[in-house]
């Protein structure tokens, strides 16, 4: 169920990006260690003159600013409850950290916002995690893994 989606302004060559999924996913699946197979990386390119960076539009302050000065990567994760918070900590510095080392950027310029779903508020296949992933859960909670 992990999710990690990542906004960035559009204009990265799409090999960077790609090889920010990549490297995002196997960061993200180490910092939970979580089976790969269970998350999911997306990114979504915004559009420079859509987006105001200093409250103008981005692709102003790109015409005088390099990227990696004015950027400010944004990711996005939905994590079930229940990680310990060191496992938070673990997962922001993680995606931070590998983001801004793929974009050529500053880890101080990404952000990170996690968003807690409990798991009778999310679904597979129509039923409840809490439900479909019962002993999973109870594995979790055990903290023997899963």
């Amino acid at each position: 169920m992990p999710i990690a989606h990542i906004h960035v302004l559009a204009g990265h060559p799409r090999p960077v990006l790609k090889q920010l999924l990549r490297e995002a996913s196997a960061a993200f699946a180490q910092a939970l260690d979580a089976p790969p197979e269970r998350l999911q990386v997306w990114i979504t390119e915004v559009d420079p003159e859509l987006y105001a960076i200093a409250g103008e539009p981005a692709d102003e302050v790109l015409a005088r600013t390099p990227r990696a000065q004015a950027e400010i990567p944004l990711i996005r994760m939905a994590l079930m409850e229940g990680r310990s918070t060191e496992t938070l900590h673990r997962v922001m510095a993680a995606l931070s950290a590998t983001t801004a080392r793929v974009l050529g950027g500053d880890p101080q310029r990404v952000r990170v916002q996690i968003d807690h779903v409990h798991p009778d508020r999310w679904a597979i296949g129509g039923v409840p995690a809490s439900q479909a992933r019962a002993a999973e859960l109870a594995r979790r909670a055990a903290g023997q893994g899963g």
